[in-house]
């Protein structure tokens, strides 16, 4: 039997999903989930905010996590039936209570990073679905951060994420990678290990995958040529890491039970991603950005011209009048010398009378 069938088997069990997994619209996160964060942290909540600084603000830092929490949309107080009757519930599930039509059953897992901007990931989102001519309020994105009970998941002893993962990301039925930059050396996406197995799961049970780069990939993308850009994709399994190293260490063991499968894995998700952006850059989307790009730097240079015209007129002009200022400072300097000149004359025919 295929490894990669293998594998993912050996991970899921036999285990079935009751009900299709919840996400939150794309509509809800581009709006309320802003505005209620800007609320909450005001100044400590901009664009350099990751995932990772919004746990900590919200849960407070992992040596003492949970000793305070901040109570978002509700979910830190309320009530969890799978929890013994302590509080704490996940925020779908607190954003479900108070915005009821803001959840439904997901649409898209999200494949990503705890490291990225929450504000950049979030417009992302936002132009996926522009780019895919998609309604926000009908796409409903399941967000680890957000549809997980993180009460559960960043408690000691955490929960079993390699099953659930897989599980949840085969039974929702697609997949948007979102990756920060194509470019390996300067990539999150592809050093850490649970999106290439996002990834390499989906692949094996052949779940349709769509990719969602972030602005600053797109701006290096569109000067590049799919040759450069496939040279700059690179996957190596077995360096990515894991926040959670028993994570990291049961993935890489199942892949490593087998010879020649890390380098199978690579190979699988780099082909992957080098298709997809290759689908990007024919696309008449990108064509658009192209043009749009190149009317932008048009403009830009044309500013620049205009600029450095007037900054070397403006020093031809202060150049000149350096030159005028010296001059009649010289003038003066030449009068006052004949007059002072005129006066010694004057003061020693006096004497001499």
């Amino acid at each position: 039997m295929d490894f990669f069938y293998d594998v993912y088997h050996s991970i899921t069990g036999t285990e079935s999903l009751a009900d299709r997994g919840k996400g939150v619209a794309v509509e809800f996160m581009v709006h309320n989930w802003e505005l209620e964060l800007q609320k909450l942290f005001g100044d400590q909540y901009n664009e350099t905010t990751t995932f990772v600084d919004l746990a900590t603000l919200l849960w407070g830092p992992p040596e003492s996590r949970f000793d305070k929490t901040v109570d978002l949309f509700g979910h830190a107080t309320m009530i969890a039936s799978t929890r013994d009757g302590k509080a704490g519930v996940s925020l779908c599930t607190a954003i479900a209570k108070t915005f009821p039509p803001a959840v439904s059953d997901a649409t898209h897992f999200i494949s990503w990073s705890w490291r990225y901007s929450v504000k950049k990931f979030i417009r992302t989102l936002q132009e996926y679905c522009r780019v895919h001519a998609l309604n926000r309020r009908d796409v409903y994105v399941w967000i680890c951060f957000v549809c997980n009970n993180q009460f559960d998941w960043l408690s000691a002893g955490g929960q079993d994420g390699v099953n659930a993962f897989g599980s949840m990301l085969t039974h929702i039925g697609r997949v948007v990678c979102v990756v920060d930059n194509y470019v390996a050396k300067d990539a999150v996406y592809f050093k850490r290990l649970w999106p290439v197995f996002e990834v390499f799961t989906a692949c094996t049970k052949k779940v349709p995958i769509d990719l969602a780069l972030m602005e600053d990939a797109k701006d290096q993308l569109i000067g590049a040529t799919l040759i450069e850009a496939g040279d700059a994709i690179v996957v190596d399994v077995m360096s990515a890491q894991a926040t959670d190293p028993s994570d990291e260490k049961r993935i890489k063991e199942m892949i490593a039970d087998e010879s020649g499968a890390a380098t199978r894995t690579n190979d699988t998700v780099k082909e992957l991603f080098v298709t997809m952006i290759a689908k990007l850059l024919l696309s008449n989307d990108w064509k658009a950005l192209r043009e749009a790009k190149g009317q932008k730097d048009a403009a830009e240079a044309a500013k620049r011209a205009d600029e450095w015209r007037e900054a070397l007129a403006q020093g031809v002009k202060q150049e000149l009048e350096a030159q005028e200022a010296k001059r009649k400072e010289e003038e003066r300097l030449v009068a006052e010398a004949k007059r002072k000149e005129e006066e010694r004359l004057a003061a020693e025919a006096k004497r001499k009378e």
